[in-house]
């Protein structure tokens, strides 16, 4: 194995020197990489601060518009007031520590919100159980185009409280039709809400109306939904995500499935930067799945995985086929649609539109039979991609329990390791077990429909059995055939 010096990445190469590392700065190209300019970006180049005559006018949300944060009365209405207030002229709106429960917070362009370590953040009580809550609203649902706006710790991260509410349905910020944001030091605690808990978003709006110009920084969050995470990115440009850590699910997922951009033909993901990107027992820090959206370019250098199933995961883009006669069931849909392409094209079957619809993805391998065939049920269909992309200095360290898998994955684990797996119960989709190893990557690495390039190089891995393949491919034969059925429940 070939070691190679890396003027920026002194600390891994002292941890090579101590014999902790089982890779140093090698990708599956064995080129030599040198850090990319774009890499070396200030944070200037995603966010303006306002200037000093927009926070010189300083309002306090408790001894100005007279909120009690030591109950526990819904505070939404004062806050929204107290932020239009100050949208006119600008200016900055201290939230200082204490409690406060709050829903469908309306952001205004030039109002920026210091809210003091110390300060927790609770939904409002009450709130409908099947309905979908933001805590804080970026124009994602409400109003027009805004700008110039924050969120931001004081002293230290704030914390948004989720847990033991009578919602699962819960986010705490939705990015939306919005350009020069910051949102940053705020710990979540999470009880394995439905949603990601910050959406970058596509408001089907008209033009480009979705987040611009900004910085996602300095957040962390606990106990995560598997299914979901801490970022979830559908429509973006010119982003910057920087130190995120996430225990469970996903810390940054650039999964671009939202069904409204796919009719409108916009959205998607260019020009996205990420650096110090960690995931603890979960189920990967970085994910890429395009779905049916063309991406541009993602660079993102310092990813940790501690315990996790992959560090990185790459998905190819594909098919979405939805059943416009809603069968009875998923095999006939199934059925009908490998009656058209050949048996073997349908990758899945699933619900779709909130459950109303069946779904069928089709394989990779059928992806150019089915984008150029004849029949209008199938054809026409172009599966999404990335432009060419990097992820740099990934660091995974393998633990024999407490990974979050998904079943697709476990044919990659060895035989020898299945006795560590197990299964959560009836509400849940994932199993727990060991870490399997550094990357799962399901493209083909070139120009054919759904498939792109992901750049992946790792300066520090430790930890796994010999026995493990690091890097899983798309044509990587599978290692151990047991069924989940021998699979024991978790305690």
């Amino acid at each position: 194995m070939r070691v190679q010096l890396k003027h920026f990445y002194v600390a891994s190469m002292a941890l090579f020197a101590i014999g902790c590392s089982k890779e140093v700065e090698e990708n599956e190209n064995s080129e030599i990489l040198e850090t990319p300019t774009e890499l070396r970006v200030s944070d200037g180049r995603f966010y303006t601060p306002p200037t000093n005559a927009v926070i010189s006018n300083v309002k306090n949300l408790v001894t100005d518009f007279n909120v009690n944060n030591r109950d526990t009365n819904d505070d939404s209405a004062k806050l929204n007031n107290a932020i239009a207030s100050l949208a006119s002229s600008g200016g900055k709106l201290v939230i200082p520590r204490g409690k406060y429960y709050l829903n469908k917070i309306r952001m205004r362009s030039n109002v920026h919100l210091e809210i003091e370590n110390g300060a927790t953040i609770y939904p409002t009580r009450g709130i409908a159980a099947n309905s979908n809550h933001r805590i804080f609203d970026f124009a994602s649902k409400t109003g027009d185009k805004i700008e110039n706006v924050s969120i931001i710790g004081k002293g230290g991260k704030f914390i948004v409280d989720l847990r033991g509410n009578s919602s699962k349905n819960l986010i705490v910020a939705d990015l939306g039709n919005v350009e020069n944001f910051k949102l940053s030091n705020i710990t979540i605690k999470d009880e394995k809400t439905v949603f990601a808990s910050i959406l970058v978003s596509f408001t089907g709006k008209p033009g480009n109306a979705w987040p611009h110009k900004g910085i996602v920084q300095n957040i962390n969050q606990t106990n995560a939904h598997t299914g979901y995470g801490l970022i979830q990115a559908y429509a973006a440009d010119n982003i910057l995500f920087k130190n995120l850590k996430c225990k469970g699910g996903v810390t940054l997922r650039l999964e671009t499935d939202n069904l409204a951009m796919k009719a409108a033909n916009r959205g998607g993901v260019r020009d996205i930067f990420a650096t110090k990107i960690s995931n603890t027992s979960g189920l990967t820090p970085v994910m890429f799945s395009p779905h049916f959206m063309e991406n541009g370019k993602v660079t993102i250098d310092d990813v940790t995985a501690i315990g996790c199933a992959y560090a990185v995961r790459v998905e190819h883009g594909f098919i979405e086929i939805f059943d416009k006669q809603n069968r009875a069931s998923s095999e006939a849909f199934k059925n009908y649609i490998e009656g058209i392409l050949g048996v073997g094209s349908v990758e899945i079957v699933y619900r779709r539109n909130n459950g109303r619809t069946w779904a069928a993805r089709i394989a990779n391998d059928f992806s150019e039979i089915a984008y150029n065939h004849s029949n209008p049920a199938v054809n026409g269909i172009k599966p999404g991609s990335f432009k060419n992309s990097t992820v740099k200095n990934v660091k995974v360290t393998y633990k024999n329990t407490g990974a979050k898998l998904k079943q697709a994955f476990l044919p990659y684990l060895p035989c020898s390791e299945w006795s560590k797996l197990c299964k959560p119960g009836p509400s849940g989709f994932e199993y727990n077990g060991p870490s399997l190893g550094v990357t799962i990557d399901n493209t083909k690495r070139d120009n054919s429909l759904g498939n792109y390039n992901v750049n992946v190089s790792t300066s520090n891995v430790q930890g796994f059995p010999s026995n493990h393949i690091l890097r899983v491919k798309h044509n990587t034969a599978k290692i151990c055939n047991k069924g989940v059925g021998t699979i024991n429940s978790c305690n």
